[in-house]
């Protein structure tokens, strides 16, 4: 039986928390809001999840509470899949507390976490050294909250778009840096910058979010963001992401396509339809890393190291 505890009442946290509970392997206690944060990072259970927000720095004191206590802990947050870039000092600082307390911290979801990075290097096992890496993915992002589909970059004119882009007040979706390091610290590669293009998708008609968000003709209503990371002064990992609130009237449909060229030719091309739902996905990889972060090496890791994520079987350890 393992405990888990959940910080982040949100649509996530909350998510991961009835998943959980039908789980006879879990003890699940939570989620937790705000106003408990100490309750949920303090608990000392097995494992804590910490399933609230994007950048490091606003978690990285709640990892650290949670290490502290003796707690292995599954990250949400898109920079966690590689934070020693984001900020190798404190990376590193909580990484050698997880090593000293013998618990494993890591970023967890499906991106980061899955498609942009652990099944690319999957993949790359059936490749030859040397392949270039392409990966697209068009998501359905109506199911997100207000919260996130603002700072995703909805509900904006393309001029506001453009700005708040350079103040860094629009993300669109976080992580893809973090996934190409994954894969190129993996098999050995520097790479030299990675280059990032964000666009908005402007509807022509008035769009209406169930409960949550409308969007008026003339603005925003998902994002084109490419990232392509440079090695050796060639392009080696191109990721595009598209995200909107209505795929269906761009007769568009959820998809995931990752592709291998060698030599300039494309050596395998691999293709999900429908593509992993950007919710459902991430609620279940979460929920399933419980195991796989207990098993995990001490110190901050990434999905490089760790066992595929599964569901868990019915008996619980030691039956």
């Amino acid at each position: 039986m393992y405990s888990v505890s959940i910080y982040g009442a949100g649509q996530l946290g909350t998510a991961v928390a009835r998943l959980l509970a039908a789980n006879p392997r879990v003890q699940v206690s939570g989620p937790y809001g705000r106003s408990d944060r100490l309750t949920a990072l303090r608990s000392g259970a097995d494992v804590v999840v910490i399933a609230t927000t994007t950048r490091l720095d606003d978690v990285a004191a709640d990892v650290e509470l949670a290490v502290e206590r003796g707690s292995n802990v599954l990250v949400s947050a898109e920079e966690a899949a590689f934070p020693f870039m984001v900020d190798e000092n404190t990376a590193g600082r909580i990484d050698a507390l997880a090593r000293a307390k013998e618990v494993s911290v890591a970023g967890v979801g499906v991106n980061p976490g899955l498609i942009f990075d652990a099944l690319v290097l999957t993949m790359l096992g059936a490749a030859p050294r040397g392949c270039r890496i392409d990966v697209r993915r068009a998501v359905d992002i109506s199911g997100f909250g207000a919260t996130v589909l603002r700072r995703i970059g909805l509900g904006r004119t393309e001029p506001d778009f453009v700005a708040a882009v350079e103040r860094g007040d629009i993300l669109g979706h976080a992580g893809f840096p973090q996934s190409m390091m994954i894969v190129a610290d993996a098999i050995g590669l520097s790479i030299e910058r990675i280059d990032k293009v964000l666009r908005p998708v402007v509807t022509p008609v008035d769009i209406d979010v169930p409960g949550r968000f409308r969007i008026a003709a003339g603005e925003s209503a998902g994002v084109d963001q490419v990232y392509t990371s440079i090695v050796d002064g060639e392009p080696w990992f191109t990721a595009h992401f598209f995200g909107h609130v209505d795929l269906s009237s761009l007769r568009l449909e959820p998809t995931d396509d990752i592709d291998f060229v060698f030599d300039g030719a494309l050596f395998q091309s691999i293709q999900l339809r429908p593509g992993i739902g950007a919710q459902v996905g991430s609620q279940n990889m979460t929920a399933n890393s419980i195991e796989r972060i207990v098993a995990a090496r001490p110190g901050w890791v990434t999905v490089a190291e760790l066992a595929p994520a599964f569901p868990a079987p019915s008996a619980s350890p030691g039956d």
